[in-house]
């Protein structure tokens, strides 16, 4: 699961690249009949555009990894590569689904392990929280199944 990318990292570069030379182009001129503090502000205010550009596509960025397996559950999330990892055993972890308190508001879907609670897919919309509880109901069955195929082969094998 992953937000919406609204741009890339290179349209960001193009951006930026973009406002710069007007915005200098704006203050070299003023710089030239005389107004020179404008010089500096116009590096002020690009540098803050960038950093703000940069927190916003950097949080559009972060990707979270949901994998079942019969016996786990494994979390992972991160920006590129996964940066925090959270396994818990499949048994004693449910998904919560709290509905919103207000129609402009989305629902919150968790795990919940043991009383410990993450949120996962914060970033998503109804609809698309909607499709998650979907693939997760369908992993599930997916995982049980291939559980029962287990216990089945593997009494096969003792008989």
């Amino acid at each position: 699961m992953q937000p919406n990318h609204s741009m890339s990292w290179k349209a960001l570069r193009y951006f930026l690249l973009f406002m710069m030379t007007i915005s200098f182009s704006i203050a070299l001129a003023f710089t030239a009949m005389g107004y020179w503090v404008v010089l500096p502000f116009t590096a002020l205010e690009m540098a803050l555009l960038s950093y703000c550009l940069w927190l916003c596509l950097r949080r559009s960025s972060l990707q979270e990894v949901l994998s079942l397996t019969p016996e786990t559950i494994t979390l992972e999330v991160g920006i590129r590569h996964p940066q925090k990892t959270y396994t818990w055993q499949r048994f004693f972890t449910k998904i919560q689904v709290q509905p919103a308190f207000h129609p402009w508001y989305r629902k919150k879907v968790s795990l919940v392990h043991k009383g410990t609670e993450l949120e996962i897919g914060r970033f998503l919309n109804a609809d698309e929280q909607d499709e998650l509880l979907d693939s997760l109901r369908r992993l599930i069955r997916q995982a049980d199944a291939a559980q029962i195929t287990d216990t089945r082969s593997a009494s096969d094998r003792a008989e």
